[in-house]
């Protein structure tokens, strides 16, 4: 994958659905060279992507073991649901 729209087709493919992944995940379709790169793509994807904003997107450089490779990616993180103020004031009494 080499251009925006590569990305934001995968990520609004394989990220529509939050209850398929796990809370964390690193995928290697997003794995760049630079940060500015994978900084760039992050900040398209949170702007275009209808689904970025049930997960929390950062930038990571990463060294891992032998089933990745080193460089920057983009994590993803489900976005945790906070209680509401009805339950929170519902402890309360």
């Amino acid at each position: 994958m080499n251009n925006s729209k590569e990305y934001l087709d995968f990520f609004n493919h394989e990220y529509k659905d939050p209850s398929t992944h796990s809370a964390y995940s690193t995928n290697s379709n997003f794995r760049f060279e630079s940060r500015s790169d994978a900084l760039e793509v992050k900040n398209m994807l949170q702007t275009r992507s209808p689904h970025a904003k049930q997960y929390e997107l950062s930038v990571e450089y990463i060294n891992p073991n032998q089933s990745m490779q080193v460089g920057w990616y983009i994590t993803v993180r489900k976005v945790v649901a906070k209680p509401s103020d009805d339950q929170t004031d519902n402890s309360k009494k």
